[in-house]
């Protein structure tokens, strides 16, 4: 989650960083939803990894 949070930052400023796609790969299915909402809510693309 810190790195949520730095990227989320980031783009809550005006400077989201030029990334590809983020896959999500947990094992909790919860916090992968909540990591996947979190980003495509601020423009990054994301994909979520099922094991």
């Amino acid at each position: 989650m810190p790195v949520v949070a730095l990227l989320e930052e980031a783009a809550f400023n005006g400077h989201p960083f030029q990334v590809g796609t983020i896959f999500v790969h947990s094992a909790n299915p919860i916090g992968a939803e909540t990591v996947v909402r979190v980003l495509t809510r601020w423009g990054y693309r994301v994909r979520r990894a099922t094991a």
